[in-house]
């Protein structure tokens, strides 16, 4: 759900000065209700967007997380530490390594080289989709197709962005490689 809810608030707030259509008004009415919706939130929520924002606020608590995988990811540099040598993941500083923050064991093992090679396999998975459904005929099979692989980019990029702290942290899976039996049978 927080998925959908992030790419509707990317399309809510986009501007649209050109055309000064229906969508121009209705941005300017979402961001009028904001401190109304602030007011509605639970305060865990507040306190996610609160560190979202600023990290140093709480770097013990709710910011820990962030924090550990940006550090496990600096220092993995450009080829890494080796598998098996990187600090911040043998020495636990990093929670929840084989699930949410996988991205930053790869780095930090790894380093550049090793999410480049992540990345360019992510990449052909999904034009190999995308050219299958391009290559059918049948149309609903194509939009089936499509939307697979327009989930596994979602949650390729918001896994990433979470890692290095564009996007709040929100527990999303990196499909084939986070650990958990709920993960591999969505992708599958």
């Amino acid at each position: 759900m927080g998925c959908h809810n992030g790419f509707l608030c990317f399309l809510m707030f986009r501007p649209n000065f050109i055309s000064g259509s229906v969508l121009y008004f209705a941005n300017i009415f979402t961001g009028l209700l904001g401190p109304f919706f602030w007011n509605n939130l639970a305060e865990y929520q507040k306190q996610r967007i609160l560190t979202f924002l600023n990290p140093d606020l709480d770097p013990m608590g709710s910011a820990y997380h962030i924090i550990q995988s940006v550090t496990a990811i600096g220092s993995g540099g450009f080829f890494g530490k080796g598998f098996g040598h990187g600090s911040q993941t043998q020495l636990k500083f990093l929670p929840v390594q084989e699930s949410d923050f996988i991205l930053s064991v790869i780095a930090e093992e790894f380093g550049f080289v090793g999410i480049f090679l992540v990345m360019i396999i992510f990449f052909l998975f999904i034009k190999t989709l995308l050219d299958i459904a391009f290559k059918l005929s049948d149309y609903f099979s194509s939009l089936v197709i499509v939307g697979i692989a327009s989930i596994l980019l979602s949650h390729i990029f918001i896994n990433s962005a979470m890692t290095i702290g564009l996007l709040p942290v929100k527990g999303l899976p990196l499909p084939f490689i986070s650990a958990g039996d709920l993960s591999y049978c969505h992708v599958l």
